[in-house]
């Protein structure tokens, strides 16, 4: 009883700065590697796990078996919007065009659940499972120019299959992360094929395959697509760290930003990347019906480049991750400012693992509320939702079961679903 008043006091307390409703929706959002298990083929994540001897992600939280539960528990929670990914290697396992319609159907049952509660889907094509006969002595994954056909191939089955279904496509998911961690100098993801002209080579590929991809969409189908862009916030310290912040976030989020608006790569990137073609860059600024934006953490930066962060704000199971809603204000100013104020905006990723996570997660409910409040406070008329990460304890890529983000506990050993104190947190502000 005390922690339903408590979360009921932060709705109320959040909802006072709007009318007493809040003006854009929160869903929440998973991926298909992460929860499903059950895989058809295998893909570079598989292999990565093995090399590395890191936990492999045997059958995740048994989604691909149980997704009837857990659509029903979304909408128990009051969540009416939903983003998921779909699996290359379910649709594709063994080669590209020779589709399993076992793979197929699968996400149909689940688009026509998610219909039978009204539950909208927003569906990312791809969440960094590449199938690994598309990375090999042959095919060098996001490294080759042919993979942009093939993500297209790839991406007109679904088209083909699911338009009916899906209004709402997002053709990739952070290829920043793609880019730094597998391709790049950070090297701790899958494939882990790392120098720093792979990181450039595999971020221009990605921005092409959604470029062609998005092309090919709106010529056909109707609807809306985007392509999923993270970064964190680097806030100057002073006066004097202004450039270097700039400069931080051009490394960053202009990586992609800019070619999506501007059809060119910042100029302090512009040395590193091989340019766009005036065709290209005609692709990439009418590639996005919206922006998708993934935003989890801040860090300071001073004149001299030094980041850190602030002592005083929470720190997630994640070391990576800390509680400082400052930057997703300042994002969305920066955003307004240096992009658009015209095109749609969903916070498409946000979310917490909380040290020693329970079901009472306060942490996590501090988190969100500190976050949903700065996107009220500088929302303009152009957000139009927030996806909390995740709806379920999932596998955690490198970190394996060990960083748990989910509202919903999972025990990995009977795979029960347990929602904790954060969903009903969500339920309170979606039904207010």
């Amino acid at each position: 009883m005390k922690m339903k008043s408590f979360i009921l006091l932060l709705s109320s307390i959040l909802l006072k700065t709007v009318d007493s409703k809040l003006p854009f929706f929160i869903g929440t959002a998973t991926s298909s590697y992460q929860i499903e298990g059950w895989n058809r083929g295998k893909s570079i994540w598989d292999e990565f796990t093995e090399k590395k001897n890191l936990h492999p992600v045997l059958n995740a939280t048994n989604h691909y078996k149980m997704y009837k539960e857990d659509v029903k528990l979304m909408a128990d929670l009051g969540i009416k919007d939903y983003r998921f990914s779909i699996s290359w290697t379910r649709i594709m396992p063994n080669q590209i065009n020779v589709i399993d319609r076992d793979g197929l159907e699968f996400y149909h049952n689940l688009l026509n659940e998610l219909n039978k509660y009204n539950i909208t889907p927003y569906v990312t094509i791809y969440h960094w499972d590449l199938p690994i006969y598309l990375q090999n002595e042959e095919i060098n994954g996001w490294l080759d120019s042919r993979i942009i056909d093939y993500f297209v191939q790839y991406s007109k089955v679904l088209f083909e299959e699911y338009s009916c279904k899906v209004k709402y496509w997002m053709t990739i998911n952070e290829p920043l992360t793609t880019s730094q961690q597998g391709y790049g100098f950070i090297c701790s993801f899958a494939p882990g094929i790392c120098s720093e002209e792979n990181m450039f080579l595999s971020a221009r590929n990605q921005l092409l395959a959604h470029a062609y991809t998005a092309d090919y969409f709106h010529k056909n189908y109707k609807g809306e697509i985007g392509i999923v862009i993270n970064t964190n916030w680097i806030q100057p310290i002073d006066e004097s760290a202004k450039e270097m912040s700039r400069n931080a976030m051009d490394r960053m989020f202009g990586w992609f930003m800019d070619p999506l608006i501007y059809g060119k790569f910042p100029q302090i990137l512009e040395s590193k990347n091989q340019p766009f073609s005036n065709e290209e860059q005609e692709l990439l600024k009418r590639s996005s019906d919206f922006l998708a934006i993934n935003h989890y953490t801040t860090s300071y930066i001073d004149a001299n480049g030094n980041t850190w962060e602030d002592i005083n704000w929470p720190q997630a199971q994640s070391l990576w991750l800390y509680d400082a809603p400052i930057g997703m204000g300042e994002l969305l100013k920066y955003i307004k400012e240096r992009y658009t104020t015209q095109l749609p905006i969903y916070i498409t990723e946000c979310g917490f693992s909380q040290k020693n996570d329970n079901i009472y997660d306060v942490g996590r409910v501090h988190y969100l509320s500190g976050y949903i409040d700065q996107v009220i406070k500088n929302r303009g008329d152009n957000i139009k939702g927030f996806f909390i990460w995740s709806f379920l304890d999932n596998f955690e890529w490198a970190s394996g079961y060990n960083e748990t983000f989910g509202i919903v506990n999972v025990n990995f050993t009977d795979y029960k679903r347990t929602p904790k104190l954060s969903s009903f947190f969500i339920k309170d502000l979606n039904d207010l």
